[in-house]
């Protein structure tokens, strides 16, 4: 069965593109294609068509057809990129990965909201709930490294969550398996001097597994106004999740009971929220500035009591030179990462940067970026202990060229270089186990840089479209969790540190075909080959990385209705942090899954999900043999009302 689906996925890769690509490959002068105005290609507004870096658009509608419950979930079903969750579709502990870095993956990848940052100081992952499913009005993903763009954790790519303020108001209701059940609501509104929109969502699942349990809510407020003098921006949001982790199984346990709770269960209570505003003013036909304020700050009660914060303020002077266009900015942030009995780090950044992008002749453009960011690190074992400080600069470079070939084909090619400093927890020897409390400062950890060079190319025709995009990627000295790491007072210690060199390269093709004019298929098929580059294990395979990973959709529209079959298939990985390939390769699975959609009415429209059709006992995480195990056979019903 899953060579059958390889090959058949393989057979259709040139006809065929991911469920949520369904329009994000555009060319200029492709009339039944929308064009989206798109930001994270270049710091810049505009048309996608014209952007010389890779970034798929994904549309409000596209995310509400695919039956989605959070922003991961749907995630899971774009190409060039893997999603590793831990305990089930709730998305709690969910780590995302673009360019297949492995292990190293939820670390080099930066999420934005409205283009500001929701990565914390620490290594916590993003809390997926602390934004309502119904704020938002597209995704773009840059599959490319964007380390001269936004510096820090941004060399596997940038996802940016754009929020909306349309005049809308939409109710959204969902119950599922598992005591799934989701309340979701939108209310727009606007007036002369005033537009704005709140969004509310609250989501609770008993869990497919005992002892995981999960309640989420999120709101988020949006306010904007403008006249001679500007436009000003304001937002507030705020998220709560508790969550409770059944941890690892033996494989034993595994193969018996799938659904049982693990030795070492554990419960979150989670919150935190954010506040910002932002100015924009015309200083002339050419020119316009901004200013961004922003506050983040969440905490996490686990072993202890965990407080991320971030403030920053963040400048950036756009202006027409010639023919090109130029953006200049700088980005200064203040952030901390504590424990009530540990780690005490606080970090002041400084960063600069520019972009420009430069017509060479009506179908060739340039684009050059540059950015350099400063680092200072006060850091303390406790809050009783001394204090080390460490200063790092690190600078990231990008070079990218896009070509119109013809009417309908575009080339884009590029050279990119990016960063990533350790995060606070990677600044530490802790023990291996239990509290994982801290036992030292680690001064030896240095920062990750990668090189990338990126092809793509991608064509439409008259019945669908298909896009060839390779990426080379060479990180050197990544950081890398690490279990022994010798004794600290006579203490066992675990550490993270700079384990090896690797090198990644990436082929995918992605691609849509409309056989009639009710059946479109739609699918991607990426080829990956991750290795280690220097050390012991030179040559060995990148644990958590896919040889091979297959997506193909189907959809049928007949009598009112959408019928939906989607399948995800994935070769077998090493588990997490075994770069000997000590243990057994975790399988290959494929998962299917069945949806439709229809309108009820002018302003009720339903749809009804069943997950893993076929009832795989699988796992997309494993490490030291013990298995995260994902989801069983499922059912979920979605009611949405236009008010």
């Amino acid at each position: 069965m899953k060579n059958q689906t390889l090959v058949f996925a393989g057979a259709l890769t040139l006809a065929v593109t991911t469920h949520a690509q369904q329009n994000s490959v555009s060319t200029a002068n492709v009339s039944h294609d929308i064009d989206p105005i798109v930001i994270s290609a270049s710091r810049m507004a505009q048309p996608r068509s014209m952007s010389a870096a890779i970034v798929d658009v994904i549309t409000r509608e596209q995310i509400e057809q695919s039956g989605a419950s959070n922003v991961a979930e749907f995630l899971d079903t774009v190409g060039g990129m893997s999603l590793t969750r831990l305990y089930g579709r709730a998305g709690v502990d969910a780590s995302l990965d673009i360019g297949y870095l492995g292990e190293a993956g939820s670390q080099n990848v930066l999420v934005l909201v409205d283009g500001e940052r929701l990565n914390s100081l620490d290594s916590s992952g993003i809390r997926f709930a602390q934004l309502p499913m119904s704020s938002i009005e597209r995704i773009e993903i840059r599959k490319a490294n964007g380390g001269a763009l936004y510096g820090d954790r941004a060399q596997g790519g940038v996802i940016n969550i754009i929020t909306r303020t349309d005049a809308t108001k939409e109710v959204a209701a969902s119950l599922g398996s598992f005591g799934t059940k989701k309340l979701d609501a939108y209310l727009g509104f606007k007036t002369d001097d005033v537009r704005g929109a709140v969004s509310l969502m609250s989501a609770s699942a008993n869990g497919y597994r005992a002892y995981s349990e999960s309640r989420q809510q999120s709101a988020q407020l949006k306010l904007s106004t403008s006249g001679d003098w500007g436009r000003v921006g304001f937002f507030a949001r705020a998220f709560e999740e508790k969550a409770q982790s059944p941890s690892y199984l033996s494989p034993a346990e595994f193969m018996a009971n799938p659904r049982k709770i693990g030795a070492e269960p554990a419960e979150a209570d989670r919150s935190g929220g954010a506040i910002g505003a932002r100015y924009d003013r015309a200083l002339s036909n050419d020119s316009s500035l901004s200013v961004d304020v922003f506050h983040q700050s969440s905490q996490e009660k686990l072993y202890n009591t965990i407080r991320n914060s971030r403030s920053s303020i963040s400048p950036e002077l756009h202006s027409r030179i010639g023919n090109g266009q130029w953006v200049i900015g700088g980005e200064f942030a203040d952030t901390a990462a504590k424990t009530d009995a540990g780690k005490q780090v606080g970090q002041l950044s400084q960063s600069f940067y520019v972009q420009t992008t430069q017509p060479l002749s009506q179908s060739v453009n340039l684009e050059l970026g540059a950015r350099t960011q400063n680092v200072e690190n006060d850091f303390q074992v406790n809050a009783a202990g001394s204090t080390t400080s460490a200063s790092t600069r690190k600078s990231g470079f990008s070079a990218a060229l896009r070509h119109q070939l013809s009417q309908n084909t575009v080339l884009r090619v590029g050279g990119l270089t990016g960063f990533r400093f350790a995060n606070a927890d990677e600044l530490y020897y802790f023990k291996p186990s239990g509290d994982y409390a801290l036992l030292a400062i680690n001064p030896t950890i240095k920062p990750m840089s990668t090189r990338e060079f990126f092809a793509q190319a991608e064509h439409s025709y008259g019945a669908g479209k298909f896009d060839i995009h390779y990426r080379n990627i060479h990180a050197g000295d990544e950081i890398g969790y690490q279990y022994d790491c010798g004794a600290i007072g006579g203490i066992s210690a675990s550490c993270n540190t700079n384990l090896y060199d690797t090198q990644r390269q990436v082929l995918s093709f992605n691609g849509s075909w409309k056989a009639n004019g009710t059946l479109t298929f739609k699918g991607g098929l990426d080829f990956v080959n991750a290795a280690i580059d220097s050390g012991f294990n030179v040559g060995n395979r990148l644990p958590l990385t896919a040889k091979k990973v297959a997506r193909l959709t189907a959809e049928q529209r007949m009598d009112g209705y959408t019928l939906i079959a989607s399948t995800r298939y994935r070769s077998n990985m090493l588990q997490a942090s075994d770069q000997t390939a000590y243990y057994p390769l975790m399988p290959s699975r494929n998962v299917v899954d069945f949806g439709m959609n229809t309108s009820l009415s002018k302003t009720l429209t339903l749809s009804a999900w069943v997950r893993n059709v076929l009832d795989k006992n699988y796992y997309d995480f494993a490490k030291y043999n013990g298995i995260y195990p994902a989801d069983g056979r499922a059912l979920f019903f979605n009611l949405k009302a236009s008010l």
